[in-house]
């Protein structure tokens, strides 16, 4: 999982595997993903599966499956529990129902900016919480980088703690995020995110969150008005791999594995980091797009504060050890 133990072999290994003849997969790994072609993790995900592909010699070949066709997120995880699916693309609200530790990372009000979230990410924590994952079969082998979600809804603008009381909106499958909007005074509604467009268009929810990452590439615009800067969360994506896939790999294919997926990572972190600005300018064309005001973030923050407590006591064992090293990290 971490990067900089790779980075010395990538251009060695891109000389050696790139002249080489492909041959017959013996191995085939399927890749569940919620992506589309317009994301940032779609161009990712092909760049793992290349290099991956390359560094065994096309003994293995990695099948991607966009834009859910294998299942909501969530079934997705399940058929990784199972053995049926080799690779997820999850986002973290999804996975902690298999992994309660995984809560801490999507707090509300948690990251102090993107740089910290990955450097912890990608070290020893990121690691505890990989293996948290174990006892359902799976690991996560990286973080992706998502972006910070903000509040869209067709109400009105989020100006004041007020405006957002009495907003249904569509939240995170998490507690602590269900906890959260409901002491700001929302109506929170967990929900799969390929239900969301529907509902959304349906009239069945007022708003959402979401970074502009998710927000204008599955144009969640056209049924949405107000598009209000609360950057409330920082949710990574998960690449969580069934421990399944990992028993058909011999110790060289792991390597390649872990180099490949070391490679679309940075990749992808990159990429998502520079489309989120300019997404968020083209969601000006689209919505009215508005700061929130610092005294009503801080608000919002000491709301978040408030509800610790309670969400630390669901992480389980080890949870209040775990925030405390995030608090720390966050200073």
């Amino acid at each position: 999982m971490k990067l900089a133990k790779y980075c010395a072999s990538f251009a060695l290994a891109a000389i050696v595997f790139g002249g080489l003849p492909a041959a017959a997969a013996d191995i085939t790994l399927r890749f569940a993903s919620v992506a589309n072609e317009s994301s940032t993790w779609a161009p990712a995900q092909e760049t793992f599966k290349r290099e991956f592909e390359a560094r065994t010699d096309g003994r293995v070949e990695v099948q991607i499956f966009n834009n859910n066709t294998l299942g909501s997120n969530r079934e997705a995880l399940e058929l990784a529990k199972n053995g049926a699916v080799d690779f997820v693309l999850s986002g973290t609200g999804h996975a902690t129902r298999y992994a309660p530790l995984l809560n801490s990372v999507i707090f509300p009000y948690m990251w102090k900016d993107r740089e910290t979230m990955f450097k912890v990410l990608d070290g020893e924590i990121g690691d505890q919480l990989s293996d948290s994952m174990n006892a359902n079969n799976m690991s996560i082998i990286a973080y992706w980088d998502n972006g910070f979600r903000h509040v869209s809804n067709n109400k009105g603008p989020i100006n004041k703690p007020e405006d957002i009381k009495g907003l249904k909106l569509r939240t995170l499958p998490s507690s602590v995020h269900v906890t959260f909007f409901k002491a700001l005074g929302a109506v929170p509604t967990p929900m799969g995110f390929s239900e969301l467009v529907p509902a959304l268009q349906q009239g069945v929810i007022d708003g959402q969150e979401n970074p502009p990452g998710v927000v204008y590439p599955y144009r969640l615009f056209e049924a949405q008005k107000y598009y209000s800067l609360t950057g409330h969360v920082n949710e990574p994506m998960l690449i969580v791999m069934s421990n399944a896939a990992r028993d058909k790999l011999s110790e060289e294919d792991l390597k390649a594995m872990e180099e490949a997926i070391a490679i679309a990572t940075e990749e992808e972190r990159r990429l998502n980091d520079e489309k989120n600005s300019e997404l968020l300018e083209l969601l000006r064309k689209e919505m009215e797009v508005n700061e929130v005001p610092d005294e009503t973030i801080e608000q919002f923050r000491t709301v978040a504060k408030g509800i610790y407590d309670e969400a630390i006591a669901d992480l389980g064992e080890g949870g209040q050890e775990l925030i405390d090293a995030l608090n720390e990290a966050n200073k």
